[in-house]
């Protein structure tokens, strides 16, 4: 029954680009634990300052586990591949709508460039440009180099939440385990765990690497 769920839920999402999915944070760790929170000078949009790293980092978390899913992936390590481009659109669509400097033309979400780079550092660590944007996202993400910006088709869905049940601080790193659930019946689609690395980008962290369990 669970691989049948999975299969229906990677089914819709590729019928139906990603927006709006409901997400949820438990436990968020106090904002007292990490420094980088505790940091100013963050961009529009940003929210480490206000929650803790659970909560501001689920976004990335549940992209992540999404495309994970999508290209059947067991482990995420941050690498710069299809699968992280697939995370940072999954990003852009569910969350991009959320920073204030994001727009409208007609149906598709247009993020400015500096804006992309930003949710991209809390998925892929050693980006330093967005370069490469692989052909298997030309449908869905494309970019205007007159206004700079990346247009986002989205679409919408309310299918999956991400709850962060454990956490813990290891060799510098913040180390979450939780569970993706399926809201129909709350059941548990998948399990994981995450580590994070403490960052000074919009997140206040990147996500180094991701298993499934």
């Amino acid at each position: 029954m669970k691989k049948y769920l999975l299969a229906v839920l990677a089914a819709f999402l590729l019928m139906a680009p990603l927006q709006g999915v409901l997400v949820q944070a438990q436990e968020a760790v106090p904002a007292q634990e990490s420094a980088v929170e505790a940091q100013e000078g963050y961009r529009p949009g940003d929210s480490p300052a206000q929650s803790g790293a659970a909560e501001s980092m689920t976004p990335a978390i549940h992209a992540v586990v999404l495309a994970m899913l999508h290209y059947d992936a067991a482990v995420f390590d941050g690498a710069q591949t299809e699968m992280s481009w697939e995370a940072l659109y999954n990003m852009l669509s569910l969350y991009g709508q959320m920073d204030e400097r994001s727009d409208y033309i007609g149906e598709n979400l247009v993020l400015p460039a500096e804006t992309v780079m930003d949710f991209a550092v809390a998925v892929m660590p050693e980006i330093s440009g967005l370069d490469g944007l692989p052909e298997t996202l030309s449908d869905r993400m494309v970019y205007d180099p007159e206004i700079d910006s990346y247009l986002v088709t989205c679409g919408s869905d309310s299918l999956a939440q991400i709850q962060v049940e454990g956490q813990s601080y290891q060799d510098g790193a913040l180390h979450l385990s939780g569970s993706l659930v399926y809201l129909v019946d709350g059941s548990r689609l998948t399990g994981f765990r995450a580590v994070l690395t403490p960052r000074d980008n919009m997140f206040g962290y990147t996500l180094t690497r991701l298993e499934l369990v």
